[in-house]
């Protein structure tokens, strides 16, 4: 009877630790850097900043957790929100949908880290989620610690550090998703957590008003080419 009892008690535990947070079937993620000159970025070309205690130049509709950046502060833990708001340290946001993500930046893309401590042994990774809260299953994860200070170029809207490859391929359009960084030792000003499409920026897709003029203009050329054929006949 006494062994029942604690394997009910144990199994107990077990449950109240499975429905605390999502799922782990998560893929490792890589971290990679530091990277040298301004090759990742800038985030004001339309790179959406995710999580950032700064300004962002975000496309229309989709927001990120403006945290309030303290210098005072030894350690963040930040969720990513939309539409843009300050949600308070560990407390999750309101997730995109993956159709929000897929429509900018594409199924496959990379978080790129624009830090903003120069202390070579300060800034620290600790953890990096994507979570899909509709599976309440953790896609992704880095866990560290892994130092990430001491960049040449902080601060400048340019990734020092990018993690990926992220894909979101075979999702429901419909499926929440959630981002969740945790570092601490920041020092300077504020990071920026922001996305990046896997193989560089997307091709950029003709407006209707680009084809117009592309049009009218083959039609000129073949309007002038039968003319120049009945001079000559």
């Amino acid at each position: 009877m006494k062994t029942v009892t604690r394997l009910s008690l144990a199994a107990a535990i077990a449950m109240t630790f499975a429905c605390a947070g999502p799922a782990s079937a998560a893929d490792n993620l890589t971290l990679s850097g530091p990277i040298a000159g301004n090759t990742v970025g800038p985030q004001s070309a339309s790179a959406p900043c995710i999580i950032a205690g700064t300004n962002c130049s975000n496309p229309v509709g989709f927001g990120y957790n403006d945290f309030s950046a303290n210098g005072s502060l030894s350690s963040y833990n930040m969720y990513s929100t939309t539409p843009t708001g300050t949600v308070a340290d560990g407390v999750q946001g309101t997730p995109y949908t993956v159709s929000q993500i897929t429509g900018i930046v594409g199924s496959s893309f990379l978080v790129a880290i624009d830090v903003n401590t120069t202390a070579a042994a300060g800034e620290t990774l600790q953890l990096f989620e994507v979570i899909d809260t509709t599976t309440n299953t953790i896609l992704y994860n880095y866990v560290g610690p892994t130092v990430i200070g001491g960049v040449a170029n902080n601060g400048n809207g340019f990734g020092d550090w990018a993690l990926g490859t992220i894909s979101l391929a075979g999702l429901a359009s419909t499926d929440g998703i959630l981002f969740h960084a945790v570092w601490n030792n920041a020092s300077d000003g504020a990071e920026s957590f922001f996305l990046v499409p896997a193989g560089g920026p997307p091709t950029a897709v003709p407006e209707p008003e680009t084809y117009a003029m592309l049009l009218a203009g083959l039609g000129m050329m073949g309007f002038v080419a039968r003319r120049r054929k009945n001079k000559t006949a």
